[in-house]
């Protein structure tokens, strides 16, 4: 058996979403893998909860539950709409919150599993400081997201899907080094998590396409149409980009048309799982949707 820890990070306002991505990591687990599955939030109630606790009974897995207060990231900066909150931050804690594992893994909640986490789990990191997904080319010409002269990555990462080092990590105060750089480019964060990741991190190691899949790529007969595919293209091959979305472990529904739980008819993919989850955390935020972009969803 292999015990794999892995960390989420969201609050009350994505219930459905946090429930479906924990149901689709463990039906998708294989019957040697074990996850240690941890949630960290700000204001998750007692009875929400207690729900969560039902996906896993009954299971070889294990599911914790652990406050953190919106002040530890007090001074950080968030965006003014609010959809990326404090919470957003709080994957890089992983070192300091999981002492017990040399390994964690992250994914986003705005995701579901389609596949088992053992072989990128097993995965050597050697002196790494953690596995993520590549995004684009690190070049100022090129570069779609934020460019940090100081970030020395050739590739510029994406924070979605992370295997953390986090033995290392702790040997080189990688926490503290992130309050650090909180501090040093707070007036220059733009997307927050993924440029101190590329920030702080000295050596990130290229995962496959496979594990952060945009749902842009993944739902596009013709991924070239994909909005993603624009800074993509620069990094992966057609060939490259086929292969893993035909093998995809991570389905990230990130960009348009929007999240899932906000349709009246979310796509297949995510809704074989909500229909699974208990009803009490089965809520919808519906959203008028004239025109599908997609022919699959």
């Amino acid at each position: 058996m292999t015990k794999i820890p892995v960390i989420l990070t969201f609050d009350k306002r994505i219930i459905l979403a946090g429930a479906v991505a924990i149901q689709s990591l463990i039906d998708n687990a294989k019957e040697t893998t074990e996850y240690d599955i941890y949630v960290y939030h700000p204001d998750i109630d007692e009875k929400s909860i207690k729900e969560y606790q039902k996906i896993v009974e009954n299971t070889r897995h294990k599911l914790t539950f652990q406050y953190i207060s919106k002040e530890r990231f007090a001074t950080a900066p968030i965006n003014k709409g609010g959809s990326w909150t404090e919470i957003v931050y709080y994957r890089l804690l992983a070192p300091e919150l999981l002492p017990q594992y040399d390994k964690v893994i992250y994914f986003d909640t705005d995701a579901i599993i389609l596949g088992d986490l053992e072989e990128v789990y097993n995965d050597d990191l050697g002196d790494y400081d953690c596995c993520a997904v590549a995004m684009e080319i690190n070049n100022e010409k090129m570069i779609s997201h934020k460019y940090f002269p100081e970030n020395k990555h050739d590739l510029t990462f994406i924070s979605s899907f992370i295997v953390f080092n986090t033995k290392k990590m702790r040997e080189t105060n990688f926490v503290e080094r992130i309050y650090q750089n909180i501090e040093k480019f707070k007036t220059r964060l733009k997307f927050f998590d993924v440029d101190l990741l590329n920030l702080t991190c000295e050596k990130i190691k290229e995962l496959p396409y496979r594990y952060g899949v945009f749902q842009s790529i993944y739902y596009h007969d013709d991924f070239t149409k994909g909005y993603e595919y624009s800074f993509l293209k620069h990094v992966y091959s057609d060939e490259t980009l086929q292969k893993e979305k035909e093998n995809t472990i991570m389905l990230h529904f990130a960009g348009a048309p929007g999240k899932p739980w906000r349709f009246k008819k979310p796509p297949k993919e995510f809704l074989q799982y909500q229909n699974k989850v208990p009803k009490k955390l089965v809520k919808y935020t519906f959203r008028d949707i004239r025109k599908r972009l997609f022919s699959k969803v």
